[in-house]
Order: C-alpha cells, then sequence, then structure tokens
C-alpha cells in the first residue's frame, strides 16, 4: 500500500471522504488548517491512479505520494495477514514518475560508464572474468534502456529522445575509454577472452527479451512482492552490453571489422529487445498508457511508431544475423560442429574418444574465419600407426563433417594418447 498526503480548499471534503471509501482507503487521518482539509491516507497500489484521477478536477490541490509500501492494520485483526499478503504491483503514475526522476545528471552517467569501460578493458586485456562482472555492476546502461520503453508506453516523445541519447552517449563514453586504454598501452592482440566475447550466438535475440521483461516487472512490482533485487536485474540488463562495449572500443583500435561489426549488432539488439519486451511489461503489467493521469500528453501515435520502428530493427539484426554465417553465429555454431564431430567420431571403431572440441581462432586465411577441429583419442589397436590413424581421423571429419559451403577455413589437431 501507499501513504497519500493531501491538502485540499475547503468544500470538498465530502468528495475526498467519498473517493477515498470507493478506492478502499485505510487509517484515515483528517484534520482541518489555515483553511484546507488534510487528509493522511493509504491506499493499495492499484488504486492509487483511481483516487487521484477521481480528484484531480479540484482546483490547488496538493498531493504527496510516499514512493515505499507500507503495512496499515485495520480491523477485523484476524484478516491481518491476508491484507499484508495483498501485494499488488505499483500505480502508473509512480511508475512513471520514477523513471522521470531517474533522468538526473549526466555526470554520473558519464562517470559511471568510463569506469565501466574501464574495467571491461581490463578484464579483456588480462582474461579476467571476474572484472567483465564488475563492470556489469557499474555501467549504468539498464536506466536509458528501461526508460526508453517507459516513453514509449506512455508516448512521452521527450522522454523518449532523452532516454535513447543517455543510452548512446553512456555506450560512447565506455567505447572511447576502452579505445584510449587501447592506444595508451598499445594493445597488439586479440586477446582469448576478447575473442570468446566477439562470439555471438543464435539464441542472443533471447537474452534482450528476457533483459527487459525482468527489468519491467522489477520496476512494477512493489518492494516486497519479490527477492530479487533490482541491482540484479540491472547485471542482467547490462550483462550483454558493457563487454562488447568495451570490446567495441577495442577493435576500432585494432581495426577488426568483424569484431566492431559484431559488438555493434549486439549493442543494437539489446536496446531495441529490451525496449519491445519492456514496453509489453508497462503497458499490461504496469497499466501505464498514453493517456495516464498526471502525466498528459502522451501521444498515441509516437507509443505506436517507436513499437512499429523497434519491431523492424528487431527483425532486420535478425535477419542479418541468419543471412551471413557464421559471422554473427560462431558462438553456437561451436556447439554444434563440435555435437557433429561427435557423432561422427563415435561411427568409428579403431579408437576410443576422450575428447573433441571446436572453435573459431579469430583469425582469417584466405578472407575466412578460421575453425579448429580437436579430437583426443586413445587407440584400441595399439599397433596403428599413430599417422595413419590421425590421417584417417582427419578424412573422416572433411568427409563427413556438416558442410556451410566453404564459409569457414578448417584446420585439425588430432592428439593421440598412449595408455
Amino acid at each position: 500500500m501507499r501513504q497519500l498526503i493531501l491538502k485540499i480548499p475547503e468544500g470538498h471534503k465530502s468528495e475526498i471522504t467519498e473517493a477515498i471509501e470507493d478506492c478502499k482507503g485505510k487509517v484515515t487521518i483528517q484534520f482541518h488548517s489555515n483553511k484546507k482539509d488534510n487528509f493522511i491516507t493509504h491506499f493499495p497500489n492499484d488504486k492509487v491512479n483511481e483516487f487521484i484521477e477521481r480528484i484531480d478536477h479540484i482546483e490547488d490541490i496538493e498531493i504527496s505520494l510516499n514512493p515505499r509500501g507500507v503495512i496499515p492494520f485495520y480491523p477485523p485483526a484476524s484478516e491481518t495477514p491476508d491484507q499484508v499478503a495483498d501485494v499488488k504491483p505499483k500505480s502508473a503514475l509512480e511508475i512513471y514518475l520514477a523513471g522521470i526522476q531517474s533522468v538526473g545528471s549526466l555526470f554520473g552517467l558519464i562517470g559511471y560508464s568510463i569506469a565501466a569501460g574501464i574495467i571491461v578493458w581490463i578484464g579483456l586485456y588480462t582474461t579476467t572474468i571476474y572484472l567483465l562482472v564488475a563492470a556489469m555492476l557499474v555501467a549504468p546502461l539498464a536506466g536509458p534502456a528501461m526508460n526508453s520503453a517507459l516513453a514509449t508506453a506512455s508516448g512521452n516523445m521527450n522522454l523518449l529522445k532523452n532516454s535513447v541519447k543517455r543510452y548512446f552517449l553512456a555506450i560512447a563514453a565506455g567505447i572511447i575509454s576502452s579505445f584510449l586504454l587501447s592506444v595508451i598501452f598499445s594493445l597488439k592482440i586479440m586477446t582469448p577472452l576478447m575473442i570468446e566475447i566477439s562470439h555471438v550466438s543464435k539464441v542472443a535475440i533471447l537474452l534482450p527479451l528476457i533483459s527487459g521483461f525482468a527489468g519491467g516487472i522489477n520496476i512494477c512490482q512493489s518492494e516486497r512482492d519479490s527477492l530479487v533485487s533490482g541491482a540484479a536485474v540491472g547485471i542482467l540488463v547490462a550483462a550483454s552490453l558493457a563487454p562488447p562495449v568495451g570490446l567495441l572500443g577495442c577493435g576500432i583500435y585494432l581495426g577488426n571489422s568483424d569484431v566492431i561489426w559484431s559488438s555493434i549488432f549486439r549493442i543494437l539488439l539489446q536496446l531495441v529487445g529490451i525496449h519491445l519486451s519492456a514496453t509489453l511489461v508497462f503497458r499490461y503489467y504496469g497499466k501505464v498508457d498514453t493517456k495516464g493521469v498526471r502525466f498528459y500528453g502522451g501521444n498515441k501515435n509516437i507509443s505506436i511508431f517507436s513499437n512499429i520502428a523497434a519491431v523492424i530493427i528487431f527483425v532486420g539484426l535478425g535477419i542479418w544475423q541468419f543471412s551471413n554465417p557464421p559471422f554473427l553465429r560462431k558462438a553456437s555454431m561451436n556447439t554444434e560442429l563440435t555435437e557433429d564431430v561427435q557423432q561422427q567420431l563415435s561411427q568409428l571403431s579403431d579408437f576410443h574418444l576422450i575428447e573433441e572440441t571446436v572453435n573459431f581462432t579469430g583469425e582469417k586465411i584466405n578472407n575466412l574465419p578460421v575453425v579448429r577441429f580437436s579430437a583426443t583419442v586413445i587407440k584400441k589397436d595399439t599397433s596403428m600407426d599413430d599417422n595413419i590413424l590421425e590421417a584417417r581421423i582427419i578424412t573422416y571429419l572433411k568427409d563427413n563433417i556438416k558442410k556451410y559451403d566453404d564459409e569457414f577455413f578448417e584446420v585439425y589437431e588430432i592428439k593421440i594418447l598412449k595408455e
């Protein structure tokens, strides 16, 4: 429930009292001072909008909304547990105004973005995974992404422009800081972690949709409605944004076009994916629309156009990803090819298969990405020559492995262990 404090000109007391009763207001305190009627009352979250809409026509009304959950106790006492358990989503007004409030100083946005870019670069340069997690905690990318969805749901063009601007400003700050560190420390090569992060999976499309859904739910729900913290959801949103932002700075310095375009792809995918799913959550769960009380001026056409544009970009990114393998599907192709290698080698009876891996190396030969096929085996017939077995395995893989129309350059590494 939410606490509202009202200061209303004389002559509306009965109207306010009736509205409080109709909207299930509880534990109401009323007193008169300085020609004003004052009320302190408490409403279920889903009744706040309805109540304010009922009384919003009264001139010179002053309202104070406490954006914190309260637990009023009211009779009968035996129903207190049920009263407390009735946790509803926040009102659309509170959801909207909280988004407006979060568009604050640019100093913190840029400062945290630079810090996240530096942390990401160090993590990529030293191949330290936990530094990438730390960068996700620091990166202020969740707020602008969620606010763009909130702006679309409410049809607010100014909020939409400011949110998108802040999103790309934060990304630019992270890219520049990563690029400058690459210049200062004369980065020469792609580290293994950089190569791994640059690979995109065919299921990458799911992450922004889930992130936007989780972020929207977290913003809409009451504080005690879940044990999942806002910080945890923020990490989820930043999880696939902070690393590619830092990697983009490295890719620009090294002039690696594959890294540059894969990073741009993921950055755009995150924005539009989060935008679409979070907009649906705000609209249908948070009840934020273009005609909300106390946020007049919402334009339905802006909401429709923004959603259509996001869908077009999202579909376009999907077409780009799947029309040009293996460029934007290397991560999932690693798994697919590894499964294929295992299946094919299991058909041979000359050895025990111990381990198999397939991975893109990050290098190119004849302008094709290099894929290394590795297998570790133990011979069943110890009298067989190692070179003969190795040649047989490689030939069998070349003849039977899944083909991608010469879209990558294959190299083979076969290890034959001794018992």
